[in-house]
């Protein structure tokens, strides 16, 4: 890995981050069974995961892939400006080719082939090479930069290869933002910000929308207390805003009521 200068909560909070984000977790599976859906039958790919972390997202593809020996070979990259995280990623990487092939594989004699390499990049402008990839996949991570990003993942997504996106969106936070008005939240951008840039890039390049939907993920935690603790173990949620007022602030904090943690999620694939 590369030497970089990183955001440094990220850097600080990349042990606790897999234990904090429940939620992380669930979209990383559930936007890795919609991948493997729509797998166009490429049996050496190269994928890059945008945005990567620790590899949440990485490992629920590839594993996957591995279990049903989809894929001969795979070039995985990941790309993020933590290089705490990205040495977690690499790990994860690792532990991938140790895993035990399905019995119900069609070639359970024949492992793929699995090479890595970890970016560390800001994902508005990557070191990759125009139309070099089979998938990029991004979860959890777009909505740390703006809409233009998505002309630099469309960049590097081959001719007939794929995009597939999770985005946290307008509408997450609700039940934080409904009891707790005053406390400073992260402002997502709403979904048509996000679907305008998807569709210019699949103008420009006459792609086709494979899905598009939004959905919601909700984790309850027993107070506002131990929501904000995991928050913090998340490296991420804090606010540009103003800061809350003390008293107001001490004031929440003694409402002892379970409070749920619930986002809102873009799931986007697109061929191009």
């Amino acid at each position: 890995m590369m030497p970089c200068t990183v955001t440094p909560v990220f850097e600080q909070f990349a042990t606790s981050y897999d234990a904090a984000t429940p939620i992380q977790s669930q979209v990383a599976e559930h936007l890795a069974q919609l991948i493997v859906r729509y797998h166009t039958g490429v049996t050496d790919m190269c994928v890059v995961d945008v945005g990567c972390g620790t590899g949440k997202l990485t490992e629920a593809v590839m594993s996957k892939f591995l279990q049903n020996a989809a894929l001969a070979s795979a070039q995985l990259y990941g790309v993020d400006t933590a290089a705490s995280m990205l040495a977690i990623w690499q790990q994860r990487v690792a532990h991938l080719l140790s895993m035990p092939l399905s019995s119900t594989s069609s070639s359970p004699t024949s492992p793929m082939t699995l090479h890595s390499q970890a970016l560390c990049a800001n994902m508005t402008n990557m070191a990759l090479a125009n139309q070099s990839a089979d998938l990029v996949m991004s979860s959890f991570a777009l909505h740390w930069t703006s809409p233009s990003v998505i002309a630099e993942l469309g960049r590097i997504v081959k001719t007939k290869g794929q995009l597939h996106l999770a985005i946290p969106v307008a509408g997450s936070f609700h039940e934080v933002r409904l009891r707790f008005p005053k406390l400073p939240i992260f402002d997502f951008l709403p979904s048509h910000a996000w679907l305008a840039a998807i569709e210019t890039l699949q103008q420009q390049r006459q792609g086709t929308l494979i899905y598009h939907t939004e959905q919601s993920f909700a984790f309850s935690y027993d107070n506002l207390k131990s929501l904000l603790k995991n928050l913090k173990q998340m490296g991420g949620a804090v606010s540009g805003k103003d800061s809350i007022d003390t008293a107001t602030f001490r004031r929440y904090l003694q409402d002892q009521s379970p409070i749920g943690l619930d986002y809102q999620l873009l799931m986007i694939g697109l061929q191009l």
